[in-house]
């Protein structure tokens, strides 16, 4: 009987270490090589057309409020996105990070776009500023 709880515990512990290191947040080098890769696929294409329609369509005024609310801060950035399979924003990283680049992460975080090829899809959009 106790081999059999360690047995349990072990699986347990497994378990948990394996969803903890998904949810660690990307590196942005990884971020940027994964977007790279999708670029490089026929269905990355695809859908990075899509996405360069999809996304002012969404976030435009989202954009607008922000710069509005952000002050002088308008340095371009770009704006690092992974995708769940349904479009769901899982993660936002920011290069640089700024006041404009934060406040449109926040509502990224709550936002969804049409599905992406694969799971845990990386997609990037530079937002270049005047």
């Amino acid at each position: 009987m106790p081999i059999r709880i360690f047995s349990i515990l072990v699986v347990l512990l497994c378990s948990l270490a394996i969803a903890c290191a998904e949810d660690k947040p990307t590196s942005l080098s990884d971020a940027r090589a994964a977007v790279e890769a999708n670029l490089r696929t026929p269905e990355g294409k695809a859908y990075e057309d899509k996405m360069g329609k999809e996304f002012p369509d969404k976030y435009l005024g989202t954009m607008r409020q922000c710069k509005q609310s952000t002050g002088d801060d308008l340095r371009s950035f770009w704006m690092l996105m992974k995708l769940a399979q349904d479009g769901a924003v899982n993660e936002v990283l920011l290069y640089p990070s700024t006041k404009l680049g934060m406040c449109m992460r926040e509502a990224l975080l709550k936002g969804r776009f049409s599905p992406p090829p694969h799971p845990a899809y990386w997609e990037s959009v530079y937002m270049k500023l005047k």
